[in-house]
């Protein structure tokens, strides 16, 4: 409606020219004078629509305002100008049919504002026949517009009906789609999520590793693993029941995501033991993040009802390009029993794929 409305001057000049031989200057000026601010508030009227949406009934009320006014200006211009000259009576008319003819697709997804711009439209120029009783031209104009605006606005309606299926057929599918990409999402989230602690789980750890070794092996790039192992969690089962063992593995979980690197990856590997993924970090530095880890869990109680502390042991190893992902599992978990061999909550480092001594 905007673009449409834009161009609206050049119908302006148009018929300025037309009717500047046959109208007088101060009646042609007024035609000017009002067609010029209903055509700057239309504008603005539909600037702000824009701006906040075309949803609303009120929105929807601003638009067939503006349907309105702009069909009283043009009706107003064959009221003041007709019953002059024939031929003008004629020019006048088919400008008014071709505003009509170019508004409806324009309306074609909002047919009341059509029928709301050709129906003021053709009442306004109605009242120019009252003004000028003798010029058959006149009447004959206005008599024409009834018939095409009447043929138009009738072969507009299934049109229009057909349009608006279509557009709500198209939205009734977008909110389809848009339902199932975010049902695969939670699919492929809960098939790739720990449901217990909410850490990625054996799944999503076996795709990241492999990530990580593209990486490595494309860009050089180092990266380290460290495996945790609760210590003696067969006794706080044992002691306490499962369900207090589940929360105590949830809260080992949360303890361990606190200290991580943003980038760094937690993983629940199976049971009480979880694997931590370091991007961008070398052996040396891998230490350092499972001494911080086991010192994070060692400090304070995992519970405070019932009251539970825990430690860990840790196992960590350097990827490098002539081992595979599972060969670095296994050299994290050679040190992993090497810690516990050696009296737990500490931390052992995996060198050239050997088991650390005890």
């Amino acid at each position: 409606m905007r673009r449409t409305l834009v161009t609206t001057p050049l119908g302006w000049l148009l018929v300025a020219w037309m009717a500047s031989s046959h109208v007088p200057v101060a009646e042609l000026s007024t035609w000017l004078a009002v067609f010029g601010l209903s055509w700057g508030v239309n504008l603005g009227v539909l600037w702000r629509v824009a701006r906040d949406g075309g949803d609303g009934a009120w929105q929807r009320r601003l638009v067939l305002g503006v349907a309105v006014a702009d069909g009283l200006a043009w009706g107003l211009m064959f009221a003041l100008m007709s019953g002059r000259d024939a031929a003008l009576d004629s020019a006048l008319g088919a400008v008014l049919a071709g505003v009509g003819a170019i508004n409806a697709p324009v309306y074609i997804t909002l047919p009341r504002g059509y029928r709301a711009l050709i129906g003021s439209m053709w009442l306004l120029a109605a009242c120019a026949y009252p003004l000028h009783p003798q010029p058959l031209s006149v009447l004959q104009g206005i008599v024409g517009l009834a018939l095409f605006f009447t043929l138009i606005g009738v072969y507009m309606a299934p049109i229009s009906e057909r349009v608006l299926e279509g557009i709500r057929l198209q939205l009734a599918n977008a909110a389809l789609a848009g339902q199932l990409r975010m049902a695969l999402q939670l699919v492929q989230q809960d098939a790739a999520t720990d449901a217990l602690t909410g850490q990625p789980n054996r799944r999503a750890l076996d795709r990241l590793m492999a990530e990580q070794a593209a990486l490595a092996g494309r860009d050089g790039r180092p990266f380290s693993l460290l495996l945790l192992d609760i210590d003696h969690f067969k006794q706080i089962n044992d002691a306490h029941g499962h369900a207090v063992g589940d929360e105590a593995l949830k809260a080992f979980a949360a303890r361990v995501r606190e200290q991580l690197r943003e980038g760094d990856v937690c993983a629940r590997y199976g049971g009480e033991e979880f694997v931590v993924v370091l991007p961008d970090t070398d052996l040396a530095t891998a230490r350092e993040v499972a001494e911080r880890l086991r010192h994070a869990v060692a400090e304070r109680p995992l519970l405070a009802a019932p009251r539970l502390g825990a430690t860990v042991s840790v196992g960590a190893a350097q990827f490098s390009g002539d081992r595979t992902p599972q060969q670095l599992l296994t050299m994290a978990d050679a040190a992993v029993y090497a810690a516990k061999r050696g009296g737990r909550n500490q931390v052992q480092v995996s060198v050239g794929g050997s088991p650390p001594a005890g």
